[in-house]
């Protein structure tokens, strides 16, 4: 069984065990009452912020709302007062409605009447932008700008009125102006009972971005219409404060469901600035140029990005930064016009309405609109799939295939031309493009990468695989971008062309990687004009997580996201949404329960002290408690008391634990009991295993006591420091005794019981025997023939035979005589012995037959001598058949310590051999045999799992055999290895053997023989020669004699003469 006792520097004290359940359910309960403070903390914030968003969400709704309906109610009412507006001009009284109307409405950037013949008048707010002044150059103190565009040709005029507060007119200026207001998107668009409210576009006046009201008034093509500036409303946006202390880590935005972005509270980051241009050092003749051509309108498309687009109106790309270095080198300004579509702003151009388009390809059908400008940009097209979609390396593999384009692209007509199998889809915007290949309604778009990649990357359009090596053949061009200015203005084209050529290749460079990043593909930054998470738009699309508090994991970072709908009834909904990190709406209540904890680690370093006092009711009688354990673990039983105490569980514990020890020391005294007496089975088990040892296991024990007992009580030098410390140490070398000779268990009977030389199983003399039987016999039988043959010689005949027999009697009684073991052989008779083996006589009878299995195996071996019988044998012999080998090798754990020679031959049944033994009956190989037994005895005894108190029975019990010259075995230790105890059993061992009566091999010897044998062997120090004295002076050999020993043997023994 295994054992269940863990390893003591994993174990911990009881006092520290309860004051750390203590302090562990204290700190429990605390974490307990910390989470549920925490949990509610945090279901509070973020409830709390749920309600802050929703309101905010709520107030911006309800503000955008009032300022859509206060701009389409304000433009229906001003359109039915008819007596401020006529078909041709405005009344001055106009004017102070429309400046109460917007004192009214922050927001309102500017009222304004368009006229069919393109005339414009309206009344701009300066408060509106906090650039609004310098835009239109206005001081400090002035509060309106009058606008008034009316001319025709060359005679068109924008006149500027400065009005103070009271509408007072503090200046006016004038200004060449190609501003027709009928052409403009609000006019077009407005419709009479209705008002039409337009995308985000780049306000002509302001040059900022924002909305237009306008509806037709009744009974004339006159449009009246109200600006609202977006930059009001991002800026409104900036003030909402989105928790109790306004963080600035918190993100408002307003958008379309697309993602396309409104307004917000974001700054623009200042990214990747453009160096500084220097001005071109034009000549007179290109100056008078410029003066002459100083403001060019040109296009801005809304959706183009990066190259030409619009952000909420306002003009972003690469082409656009790049028309404003050439501003800047030549002098000339360029008025960006947006809000249109593409194929708008080309019929715009193409009217006259635009001096210049911008970013577009050299086609012969471009080349009749005007003029280009050297090209400034690479932008070859690519086909955009689904991903999985083989590579397409060929416009013609699209043959049979749905492909969607823009509208109104060059490409479309090409395709149409030279690939007619190629159904064309015509969509509004690139984006539209990415939308269909996404959602499957096509199987291919059409544009440049750059423009796909960028719009797939700002409206978060993913899956796509974009061919990039594709080959147009007839309808391809170089894919180089271009300006292109009209009849008008063609003369600017050699000065930009010249601008072009100065752009620096910092200012190249700078404009790559702001627009482009540092490779081909397109930079992963916050795409412009669109909402810069997917989250949004994923929210916008699922109504059911509107006006919820989600939580998102953003860029890593988690998140809270609040999204709701907002706009006026019957109008598209715009979403608005807040984002702002979890950490944000958290911190105060994390911050209370950092406190708590920390509070809470105060108390308990507090309750330390305290603790450890109240934990001395349950320590101390514990501690008593594991005192008296430590008596029953040493059985000290008698030494156990009773434990005082008022815990009635400890009380029972220490109670039970007498109870327990009382019935561990009688199941100890149990187990001693029948621990002894197997070990008594086991010794009268070898003694009854063979007659001729009988009692040696039992009277070994007695003598060996009776010694040591006598051994311990002497006083003498050599024993003076020798006894018994305890009833264990006693109890240890009695049962060593005891196992003394355990190991004869496993020594064969016949090698025990071998009274003579020759016996193996059975004493082989009677082989000898008949030998000479049959000797006898055929000495008989050769008298007899002889007798017949000379009658006459019967006398002589006679005679012979019966020397011949007498010869062999003697020599079997010889033979017989040596068979009996003694203590010494003369040489002479061992010479006799192999005299006598040259006797032969004759066998009839093949040895080969009767035998068993190993016998036959064994004779199998041996090489066919090829005798015919009959034939002669000698009288004794050492046959190789006698020979039995070992089966396995002979090896001691190197542990035990054995050093005993090993024989070659685990048996040699020689007869000559046999019976040349000079001492006893035993061959060397008999010897190691019957000494194995001490061998077995190791073995055994080492393998028992002994207690500590009985640690040396092993030792005791096999050391009975050594000497103190270090002759013995099996150890063959010295002296100085042998204690007292074992030097003990060896006298007790040798003593028992010399006088026991049961020895098959020799005669009981009478005590004084024996006691003289031991002298000798104690003079040859084979044993301890005071432990000899000891045991004379002490009358231990007679004491033992009387109680073991037949009367005949106890004889007169001169003590005095072995002690002298």
């Amino acid at each position: 069984m295994k054992s269940t006792v863990g390893n003591k520097t994993n174990q911990i004290s009881i006092r520290f065990t309860v004051i750390s359940i203590f302090i562990l359910a204290t700190m429990l309960t605390a974490a307990i009452a910390i989470g549920l403070q925490y949990y509610f903390s945090k279901s509070m914030a973020s409830e709390s912020a749920s309600k802050i968003y929703s309101l905010t969400a709520r107030h911006t709704s309800d503000f955008l709302t009032q300022v859509d309906e206060k701009a389409v109610n304000t433009a229906k009412l001003l359109s039915s007062l008819s007596n401020l507006i006529d078909a041709e001009n405005l009344d001055d009284d106009a004017k102070p409605v429309f400046a109460d109307v917007m004192e009214s409405n922050a927001l309102f950037y500017a009222i304004y009447i368009g006229f069919p013949n393109g005339d414009y008048h309206g009344l701009i707010n300066l408060e509106v932008s906090p650039g609004a002044r310098e835009q239109f150059q206005a001081s400090h103190i002035d509060r309106w700008v009058y606008v008034l565009v009316t001319g025709q040709g060359g005679a068109r005029q924008r006149q500027y009125f400065y009005l103070d507060e009271q509408l007072n007119l503090r200046a006016q200026r004038s200004e060449p102006s190609d501003y027709y207001a009928n052409e403009r998107p609000w006019y077009v668009s407005a419709k009479v009972h209705e008002v039409y409210k337009s995308e985000p576009y780049l306000f002509h006046h302001l040059q900022a971005p924002g909305e237009t009201y306008s509806i037709k008034i009744p009974e004339s093509e006159v449009v009246l219409a109200v600006d609202i500036a977006l930059s009001s409303v991002s800026d409104y946006l900036q003030t909402q404060d989105l928790n109790e202390r306004g963080d600035a880590f918190s993100e408002i935005y307003l958008y379309k469901r697309s993602g396309e972005l409104i307004a917000s509270n974001q700054k623009e980051p200042e990214q990747y600035p453009i160096p500084k241009s220097q001005p071109l050092q034009l000549t007179p003749e290109q100056q008078k140029i410029v003066a002459e051509h100083s403001m060019i309108k040109v296009s801005n498309e809304n959706d183009w990005a990066p190259i030409d687009f619009a952000k909420s109106g306002m003009p972003k790309g690469y082409s656009i930064d790049l028309l404003n270095i050439i501003s800047d080198m030549t002098g000339v300004e360029f008025d960006y016009i947006n809000g249109f579509t593409w194929t708008e702003l080309v019929e715009g151009y193409k009217r006259g309405e635009l001096g210049m388009l911008n970013s577009l390809y050299r086609t012969a059908e471009n080349e009749k609109m005007g003029h280009f400008t050297d090209p400034f940009l690479q932008m070859p097209l690519v086909v955009v799939t689904q991903s999985g979609i083989k590579e397409i390396t060929h416009i013609d593999e699209l043959v049979g295939k749905t492909v969607a384009i823009p509208q109104g692209w060059f490409v479309i007509a090409a395709i149409k031309t030279h690939f007619p199998g190629i159904k064309v889809i015509e969509v509004a915007s690139t984006k539209a493009v990415l939308q269909a290949v996404a959602d499957g309604e096509v199987f291919a778009g059409l544009d440049t990468e750059v423009i796909l990649r960028y719009t797939a990357k700002q409206f978060f359009i993913e899956s796509l695989a974009y061919h990039e090596s594709l080959d147009f053949s007839l309808a391809t061009n170089s894919g180089d971008l271009y300006f292109l200015l009209n009849d008008a203005d063609k003369e600017l084209v050699g000065i930009f062309n010249l601008a072009l050529a100065n752009i620096t290749t910092e200012q190249k460079a700078a404009l790559r990687l702001k627009w482009f990043g540092n490779g081909n593909k397109v930079k992963q930054v916050r795409s412009e004009g669109a909402v810069p998470y997917p989250e949004l738009i994923e929210i916008a699309n699922n109504q059911s997580e509107y006006n919820q508090l989600l939580s998102r994991t953003i860029k890593g970072v988690p998140h809270f996201i609040y999204v709701t709908q907002i706009g006026a009834k019957g109008k598209e909904k715009d979403f608005f949404a807040v984002i702002v990190p979890e950490d944000t709406v958290l911190m105060p209540s994390l911050k209370k329960v950092t406190t708590s904890i920390f509070i809470t680690s105060i108390c308990l370093l507090l309750v330390l002290p305290i603790s450890w006092l109240f934990s001395a009711p349950i320590i101390n009688p514990i501690k008593l408690l594991s005192a008296e354990n430590e008596k029953i673990k040493h059985r000290r039983y008698k030494d156990l008391q009773t434990i005082d105490t008022n815990i009635k569980e400890i009380k029972e514990l220490a109670d039970s634990m007498l109870d327990m020890s009382m019935s561990i020391q009688q199941y100890e005294e149990s187990q001693k009991e029948l621990m002894e007496a197997f070990i008594r089975l086991i010794a009268q088990a070898i003694d009854d295993k063979s007659p001729y040892t009988a009692g040696h296991c039992n009277r070994v024990p007695e003598l060996g006591l009776m010694l040591a007992d006598v051994a311990a009580k002497s006083t003498s030098a050599p024993f003076k420091d020798f006894y018994f410390k305890s009833e264990d140490e006693h109890r240890e070398f009695r049962i060593a005794a005891w196992l003394h000779d355990c190991g004869k268990i496993t020594t064969p009977e016949y090698i025990v019981d071998k009274g003579t030389k020759l016996e193996a199983i059975y004493n082989r003399i009677h082989e000898v025997r008949m030998r000479f039987e049959v000797l006898w016999r055929d000495a008989e039988i050769s008298y007899f023939k002889q007798l017949l043959q000379a009658p006459e010689k019967e006398e002589a005949l006679r005679r012979e035979l019966a020397a011949k027999q007498s010869q062999f009697t003697e020599d079997f009684e010889f033979i017989a005589s040596t068979n009996v073991g003694g203590e010494f052989m003369d040489e002479k008779h061992i010479e006799r012995l192999h005299l006598l083996a040259n006797t032969t006589w004759l066998r009839h009878f093949d040895n080969r037959l009767g035998l068993s299995p190993v016998e036959e195996l064994s004779n199998k071996e041996l090489p066919d001598r090829g005798d015919s019988l009959p034939v002669e044998e000698p009288l004794l012999s050492d046959r190789t058949e006698h020979i039995i080998k070992r089966v396995s090798k002979v090896e001691f754990d190197p542990k035990f310590g054995i050093k005993m020679e090993i024989p070659e031959d685990q048996y040699n049944l020689g007869e000559l051999y046999n019976l040349s033994i000079s001492r006893g009956t035993l061959t060397a190989e008999d010897r190691f045999k019957i000494n194995e037994h001490v061998t077995s005895t190791i073995k055994m005894l080492e393998n028992l799992p002994f207690p500590p108190e009985l640690a040396r029975v092993p030792r005791y019990a096999s050391t009975h055999h050594e000497t103190l010259k270090g002759t013995g075995y099996p150890r063959k230790l010295s002296a100085e290895e042998l204690s007292i105890p074992e030097r003990i059993l060896v006298v007790a061992d040798i003593f028992e053997a010399l006088t026991a009566a049961d020895r098959p091999y020799k005669k009981a010897k009478p005590i004084s023989v024996a006691v003289d044998i031991l002298h000798k062997m104690a003079l040859d120090n084979h044993l301890d020669m005071d432990l000899f004295k000891l045991f004379l002076s002490s009358g231990i050999y007679l004491e033992y004699a009387n109680k073991f020993l037949d009367s005949k043997q106890i004889d007169e023994v001169d003590v005095a003469k072995y002690l002298s």
